[in-house]
């Protein structure tokens, strides 16, 4: 009976996140295949019932969290998806297509979730009242920035083409940031192994009851200095 419930409930969010994430019906057969077995495998190997409910419990508050993780990367997907998107609507426009027609084309050869919300977004394009909300900052701004050219009807093109380089700007800064990032992680990731290493031969060479204060102090330190390592990395500005 728990078994059963917790299959139900585990299917109903995974049925949640396929509509939201426009999973193909062969990926949601084999979760639900998979949620089976693994619900199956877990009754039978749980010695008693609070065990299996833990479990569930444990199962369900991952999959609860797990479409905001997944959200997170698939916009990062998306912010890089634009600028090919922006390249085939002007390409659409210079064979004489108007720009709905180019932006609709573009949309169609995306896939799954980004073809879905690249959708949305044309609906309430092509809607006369703008009703439909965006679900992401990204999208909210690229609407706006849609819209505004589809309303002007003139030199759409020159338009599209600024719209492309602002936001080829803003990815070229993003990733020069990011390997900044990327090296401040690899340096606190050696850093933090050397330093982790010395704790342990300090506390196995002379004991960590009779050097606890110091010891700890030394932690303390150790993690501030982290911390400004990241806050001024977050503060780096680059010059236009």
């Amino acid at each position: 009976m728990i078994s059963l419930i917790g299959h139900v409930l585990v299917h109903r969010i995974l049925s949640s996140m396929a509509r939201e994430f426009a999973f193909s019906q062969r990926l949601v057969r084999n979760l639900s295949i998979l949620n089976l077995v693994v619900i199956c495998f877990f009754t039978a190997n749980m010695p008693t019932a609070p065990s299996l409910w833990l479990f569930i419990g444990i199962l369900l508050i991952t999959l609860k969290f797990f479409p905001r993780i997944l959200r997170f990367f698939l916009m990062k997907r998306m912010r890089s998806a634009l600028i090919p998107l922006l390249d085939a609507v002007i390409l659409g426009l210079q064979t004489g297509k108007s720009f709905r027609s180019s932006l609709y084309a573009a949309i169609e050869n995306q896939s799954g979730w980004m073809r879905h919300q690249l959708m949305e977004l044309y609906q309430s394009l092509a809607m006369s009242e703008n009703v439909i909300a965006m679900k992401s900052a990204l999208l909210q701004d690229f609407r706006d920035e849609i819209l505004e050219i589809d309303r002007s009807q003139s030199r759409c093109i020159d338009q599209v083409r600024a719209l492309r380089r602002e936001l080829k700007m803003h990815e070229d800064f993003r990733r020069r940031s990011g390997q900044v990032s990327q090296q401040l992680k690899m340096q606190a990731i050696i850093v933090t192994a050397l330093y982790v290493a010395l704790l342990f031969f300090v506390i196995m060479q002379f004991g960590f009851k009779e050097h606890g204060k110091l010891i700890l102090m030394s932690c303390l330190i150790f993690l501030s200095g982290l911390i400004w390592i990241f806050a001024m990395g977050r503060r780096l500005k680059w010059k236009v």
